[in-house]
């Protein structure tokens, strides 16, 4: 099985950019270790870095979303905003076939 993944379609939030579980992960496990990086360094402000990896966060939810089948702004912020529904759903929910 080969597992593709755009970066460029995901941070457009093109909506024919899905991510597979495994891909969400990693993703949320990079995203993590460059805020860490790059608030340690503390060249860049953290509340800066903070809002440097929010936009990454928020267009890999969202792919993750479409690939659980969900595609309207309501699904998507009811789901971003309810933070522990949505690592349930972006993190251990199978997605579509």
């Amino acid at each position: 099985m080969v597992i593709k993944m755009d970066i460029m379609e995901v941070m457009k939030f093109s909506s024919e950019a899905k991510i597979t579980r495994t891909n969400w992960w990693i993703s949320v496990v990079a995203l993590m270790v460059i805020n860490v990086v790059l608030t340690m360094v503390g060249v860049i402000p953290a509340a800066l870095v903070s809002i440097m990896i929010l936009v990454p966060s928020i267009a890999f939810a969202v792919s993750r979303l479409r690939d659980r089948g969900h595609s309207g702004v309501p699904a998507f912020a009811l789901r971003l905003i309810i933070f522990p529904w949505g690592l349930i759903e972006c993190g251990f929910l199978a997605g579509t076939e």
